[in-house]
């Protein structure tokens, strides 16, 4: 068993480059892995395999505050005074409800998922489960690509809210070389991170929770002082920009409550995964939702909109009121947001990357846990040593609407795949679940269509086309509701089963469609570039980790790796995919009726069924 981990975890994942070049020349073979569902006891197999877990340390309190200290960052400062000058006036204050709720009915998509199947990984455990292999590497590298872009540009905005809090130049920690600006101590932010993630999760959330509950405090601060200076009449006119204007404003803000996401990836690491997380990533948006609330309704109600200063409007608003002072509270609540959006950024990512690694999408390396600290360290150190160059030398101006398109597709797809977990039956074919796919591909019709009415039309054609592609989109969802049963019911589930994800489905192509179109140009290069990777490297990787590392397990490989439950005679008679049961080891396994417990059958080893 010990020589077969070392294998495992080489850098290649394979045991020589004749094995990779043998397995290349079968390419053509492999393509099929690309639908292929990774169903939640091949997900524990690999587990399992992994070697030592990772540990479980949170509870929902850790859970809430690691997603507020991710969301509550330096950009609420800017983004909000740029929203109400721009975009909504005093209505920015609806725009913040709006967006709140459509980031809580992801929320609580994701808490079904993170409950259900409490893997490292987050997304993409929640895509390959349902979507297949290809549909979760695609998606979820976009996703690791994204914060890690994100993680960069965040840390660098460190060194100037750091210098205007001790009062000197925004440029004063950096220094310019040729093209760029160079800023060390944006590294420094991310080293830290780094270091404190590596050796303890437990410690760095607790860490998480003395900063951010430090910005709340700021944060709370900066209320007081902002209503004790408010006039009514700055409210007046609410609605300058129409009542578009709300949902324009909200389509701009609700990227100020990306960032939950982050927690479902720690699901792995919870106590009580089935309490923790709903209550942890529901409470924490939210909670959010009313900070945000509140900030904005301060903002607009301390200066009039028209004289905001977009790019510092929370800092300019407190010397317009006479309150100088204030700046130096949003510089620290700033700085205090950027750590631990860095500390929870870094954090959610490096699960994802060990869950691609436990797999062999992704370098099996990164897949480790360490034992003695039990975090994932490898793949902490690659999301670090990924962004440092970024964080020290560039803005990345031109990547932005990269990143937020690309997080608003993992929303969406991840709503879809919910109603394809709960009405798809996995192990059927096509023939069998024709009118869960027809009415989820007319679903996704109605809201791509949606969106672009939204975005392209105006007058009667705009009011008509959003009538008829929203009215469409429900009838979609009372289909789904009326015509396909529901085969997987978890003890935790999303209420309004399907209208919930529907809904969260169209808010996120609205959402999407507010984007510049190089956003997507750039997503599809981005795509390319990870689809040749997958034909090259990941489906033979994975392969071969499951034909000569599984499959080659014996029953007393088994004995000595961490024990895992045996199928019950009700798992073997009903297979739904919230099976916890070891079988189905691959996409190459023979049916479960065909193999014989206790023994190893098609090289599959299975013990002995408990009774109940």
């Amino acid at each position: 068993m010990v020589a077969s981990q070392s294998r495992r975890y080489d850098w290649s994942g394979f045991d020589s480059t004749k094995d990779y070049l043998r397995s290349l020349a079968r390419t053509h073979k492999l393509l099929s892995r690309a639908g292929y569902v990774r169903h939640p006891e091949r997900q524990l197999a690999d587990k399992a395999a992994s070697g030592t877990e990772l540990k479980k340390c949170l509870n929902w309190f850790h859970v809430a505050m690691l997603g507020t200290g991710m969301i509550v960052g330096a950009g609420i400062f800017v983004s909000t005074g740029v929203a109400a000058q721009e975009k909504a006036g005093p209505a920015i204050v609806i725009s913040f409800i709006v967006a709140g709720i459509s980031a809580l009915l992801s929320s609580l998509c994701y808490s079904e998922f993170a409950t259900q199947y409490p893997l490292a990984g987050g997304a993409y455990n929640y895509i390959s489960l349902t979507m297949g292999e290809l549909a979760a590497w695609l998606i979820v590298t976009t996703l690791v690509l994204e914060y890690v872009l994100a993680n960069a540009a965040v840390a660098r905005s460190f060194s100037s809210y750091f210098a205007a809090l001790i009062g000197k130049d925004t440029a004063y920690f950096t220094f310019a070389y040729k093209d760029y600006t160079v800023d060390f101590m944006a590294a420094g932010v991310i080293l830290l991170c780094c270091a404190l993630l590596s050796f303890s999760t437990a410690g760095g959330s607790w860490f998480n929770i003395v900063m951010t509950g430090s910005q709340l405090l700021v944060i709370l601060v900066i209320l007081i002082a902002g209503f004790v200076k408010s006039d009514r009449a700055n409210l007046s006119p609410f609605l300058p920009y129409g009542a578009r204007g709300i949902f324009d404003g909200a389509s701009f803000v609700f990227f100020s409550f990306i960032g939950f996401d982050c927690v479902s990836t720690l699901a792995e690491e919870v106590k009580n995964p089935a309490i923790d997380m709903p209550v942890g990533i529901v409470g924490c948006i939210t909670f959010v939702g009313l900070i945000y609330t509140l900030m904005s309704l301060c903002l607009v109600s301390m200066v009039p909109y028209d004289q905001l200063d977009p790019a510092a409007s929370f800092a300019t608003a407190f010397t317009q009121v006479g309150l100088p002072w204030g700046q130096y509270l949003v510089a620290l609540g700033a700085v205090l947001g950027i750590v631990t959006g860095v500390l929870v950024g870094v954090m959610g990512v490096a699960r994802i990357v060990t869950s691609m690694g436990r797999t062999h999408l992704f370098f099996p390396v990164f897949g480790k846990i360490n034992e003695r600290f039990g975090t994932p360290i490898w793949a902490t150190l690659f999301v670090t040593l990924a962004a440092l160059p970024l964080c020290i030398l560039t803005d990345l101006p031109d990547l932005i609407d990269m990143v937020s398109a690309g997080t608003l597709m993992v929303f969406a797809v991840v709503a879809l795949a919910l109603i394809w977990k709960r009405t798809v039956r996995t192990r059927h074919g096509f023939a069998d679940n024709v009118k869960p796919f027809a009415l989820m591909a007319a679903l996704t019709c109605c809201c791509v269509a949606f969106a672009c009415i939204y975005a392209l039309c105006e007058g009667t054609a705009f009011i008509a086309g959003l009538a008829v592609t929203a009215g469409l989109a429900i009838l979609c969802c009372i289909a789904i509701h009326v015509l396909c049963p529901q085969y997987d019911k978890p003890s935790y589930r999303a209420p309004l089963f399907p209208y919930l994800p529907g809904a969260s489905l169209l808010l996120n192509s609205f959402l999407m469609a507010s984007l510049p179109a190089q956003a997507y140009w750039q997503l599809a290069l981005f795509f390319a570039v990870m689809l040749v990777f997958y034909v090259l490297y990941s489906i033979h990787a994975a392969h071969a980790f499951e034909q000569n590392s599984l499959a080659g397990c014996k029953a007393i490989d088994l004995e000595a790796a961490p024990a895992v439950r045996g199928p019950s005679r009700d798992d073997l008679a009903d297979q739904s995919p919230s099976d916890v049961a070891l079988h189905h080891m691959g996409p190459n396994s023979a049916p479960a009726e065909g193999l014989k417990q206790g023994l190893s059958s098609g090289g599959v080893t299975r013990l002995p069924p408990s009774t109940r």
